[in-house]
């Protein structure tokens, strides 16, 4: 994987800047729902920028939050996951299709070959559905909590990957704010083991609910390091207006197939017999799939990676924390409450400090 993505990284083309002046956030979201993208302007004040730009690093924490609550509440409500994640990237692509469908019936598939994105859109989606199987596996056999800590700290996978091989600056304060970053994770997701575990029994059980969380972290990093190099790709190659909306039908096509594909071999018939409950389930996690894609790859575009994936996962885990406390009856102990504070300090490190030191 990493060395396909070198070899992508360098063969592109020289840079073209294509991206015209847009509107707003409200204009851009209902123009992303009509097929028209448009980018960020490029005339505006610091102040403006920051205030239109945030609002994708928001969405995607938001769309993100809800995935991980989603899966809680599917185990909770016993909704039969394969046929819920094959809605949902039929759903997500459903929505991309309807986005950004004139794009691709325009695009010159002859020139595929030549942009190195179109073949991290289709890894990306295989990863997307592995992924997202790993995390429903692994909060069913571990708990919302460590699935959730799992995904989050592959944040230092991009962050190295775009200061080694992207060209991104890492400051002083970037570095402060991700060493917060996973101190709060380590206080808030941090369990002691029960002693009375403490047997070889006991250390084997452990050691196999770690091999979930392991792919958790490794198949959401490497699509975050995908995605951060399909976000330059297009920038540097490319046009956001018309390549993107390109990018996230074939992404999702890819995940949506490759779902369809594994669910037919594993579960059989089983997996195709209509169940509404996991329709509609399938319905919302396809809608907050596709968000997130839009907003982390739009936000990409003004954050650097230490900044946007720093503050964005540290975020998910502090929401899918403080919910479980208020609608799961989860307890918020002291070391949790320290955690919290690393995670609010480091926000405030990565949001208004990095890059000035």
């Amino acid at each position: 994987m990493p060395f396909l993505l070198l070899f992508l990284l360098r063969t592109r083309r020289p840079h073209t800047d294509k991206v015209r002046k847009g509107g707003t956030f409200t204009e851009l979201f209902a123009l992303s729902l009509s097929g028209r993208r448009a980018g960020i302007p490029v005339l505006l004040s610091k102040t403006e920028t920051t205030i239109q730009t945030m609002q994708y690093l928001l969405l995607a924490i938001a769309a993100m939050s809800l995935i991980m609550l989603a899966l809680k509440f599917f185990n909770v409500k016993k909704i039969y996951i394969p046929q819920a994640i094959m809605t949902n990237y039929a759903f997500a692509l459903i929505i991309a299709l309807f986005s950004g469908g004139r794009y691709l019936a325009a695009a010159d598939a002859g020139g595929f070959g030549g942009n190195g994105w179109w073949y991290l859109a289709l890894i990306t989606g295989a990863l997307y559905f592995g992924s997202m199987d790993l995390m429903a596996a692994s909060t069913r056999r571990v708990g919302v909590s460590i699935t959730t800590m799992a995904s989050r700290t592959s944040v230092i996978l991009p962050i190295v990957w775009a200061a080694l091989f992207l060209g991104e600056r890492i400051t002083g304060w970037e570095l402060l704010g991700t060493a917060l970053v996973m101190l709060a994770f380590v206080f808030i997701i941090y369990r002691p083991h029960d002693k009375g575990t403490d047997t070889a029994t006991g250390r084997n059980e452990r050691l196999k609910t770690v091999l979930l969380p392991v792919g958790v972290f490794l198949s959401v990093g490497f699509i975050a390091v995908c995605m951060k190099t399909s976000q330059h790709l297009i920038k540097t190659e490319g046009c956001y207006e018309t390549d993107y909306p390109v990018f996230e039908i074939m992404l999702f096509s890819a995940a949506f197939l490759g779902a369809v594909a594994y669910y037919a071999a594993k579960e059989g018939r089983e997996a195709f017999r209509f169940r509404w409950k996991s329709i509609a389930g399938g319905l919302c996690l396809g809608t907050f799939n596709y968000f997130v894609t839009f907003g982390l790859m739009h936000g990409l575009k003004y954050f650097s990676s230490s900044t946007f994936y720093g503050i964005y996962n540290i975020s998910v885990v502090l929401l899918t924390t403080l919910v479980g406390i208020a609608a799961f009856g989860e307890k918020l102990d002291g070391r949790k409450t320290v955690g919290m504070l690393f995670a609010v300090a480091s926000i405030f490190v990565l949001g208004f400090l990095g890059g000035s030191l």
